[in-house]
C-alpha cells in the first residue's frame, strides 16, 4: 500500500506543479518523477529495513544480504535514470526486466507468510500484489518506455 501512496502522491503534486508551470508532456514527466521517487524510496528501504526484507528470500539462497543491498542500489540507480530524459527509456526497459525478475520473491514471501510488507497475510497478499505489479509494469511502460 505504501508503494501506491508514494507513487500517486508524488505524481499528483508533480503533475500539479508542472501544470502550473505550463510544461509540455507534464503527465509523462510527472509519472517519471513519481516513479523515480518510488524506486529511490524502495532502494533506500532495502538498506534501512534489511533485516525484515531479507526474509523475503529463502534461507537456502546464498548471500541474501549482499543480494538485498545490490538490488537496493539497482533500484536507486534505475530511479535516478527516470529523472534524466536522455536515459529514461533505457531505465524504463531495465526496470521492466527488474520488476519481473524480483517478483518471485514476493510470491515466496506471500506463500510463506513472511512478516514484511503485507506478506504476513499469506497467499491472500497476492490478490493485491499481482495487480499492483501489473500496474507498476504498465506505469513504467506508459511513462518511460513507449514512444510519444
Amino acid at each position: 500500500m505504501v508503494v501506491l501512496v508514494v507513487l500517486l502522491s508524488v505524481f499528483t503534486v508533480t503533475w500539479g506543479l508542472l501544470a502550473i508551470a505550463q510544461r509540455p508532456q507534464r503527465i509523462r514527466t510527472a509519472g517519471c518523477i513519481a516513479f523515480a521517487a518510488l524506486f529511490i524510496f524502495t532502494g533506500i528501504s532495502h538498506c534501512a529495513l534489511a533485516k525484515g526484507m531479507v526474509q523475503m528470500l529463502p534461507a537456502w539462497v546464498p548471500g541474501r544480504y549482499p543480494i538485498l543491498y545490490i538490488t537496493g542500489i539497482i533500484e536507486i540507480v534505475l530511479g535516478l535514470g527516470f529523472l534524466r530524459p536522455s536515459v529514461r527509456r533505457l531505465s524504463g526497459l531495465l526496470t521492466l526486466a527488474f520488476l519481473i525478475a524480483v517478483f518471485p520473491s514476493n510470491i515466496y514471501a506471500a506463500l510463506n507468510s513472511v512478516d514484511f510488507g503485507g506478506n504476513v497475510n499469506g497467499p491472500d497478499y497476492l490478490f493485491f500484489r499481482v495487480p499492483l505489479q501489473l500496474f507498476l509494469l504498465w506505469w513504467v511502460w506508459f511513462m518511460a518506455v513507449r514512444r510519444a
